[in-house]
């Protein structure tokens, strides 16, 4: 299906005092949600604000929309103020298709 090369995710977390950035670069599909869900519920109990950046994302599908929501309502669950910042056309797309814009921060789409 991808040929040689595997579906890559890389995650950098980026800890601020109010605040904790979760940089992703890649592709947050059904090979890779895994690493995507653990990493940031992982995040959730610390009781920081949590924000994941996508600018770097270049594909989502059906099974990271899935991840992004789980996450997200495991956030508000736990009273975590978790949004997702930055997503590139490409992403906005989906996240309009499946009407999931109250999930990010409304800063406008990253450039590609």
């Amino acid at each position: 299906m991808y040929g040689d090369t595997a579906p890559e995710l890389r995650l950098k977390i980026e800890r601020l005092p109010q605040m904790t950035i979760v940089r992703c670069t890649g592709k947050v599909m059904i090979e890779t949600w895994p690493l995507f869900s653990t990493t940031v519920r992982d995040l959730i109990p610390e009781g920081k604000l949590i924000r994941v950046d996508l600018s770097e994302v270049e594909l989502v599908d059906s099974t990271g929309i899935g991840a992004f929501v789980s996450v997200w309502a495991s956030a508000k669950k736990s009273g975590c103020d978790l949004k997702f910042t930055k997503p590139n056309k490409r992403v906005q797309d989906v996240v309009e298709i499946t009407r999931l814009q109250d999930l990010f921060e409304h800063e406008g789409v990253a450039s590609e």
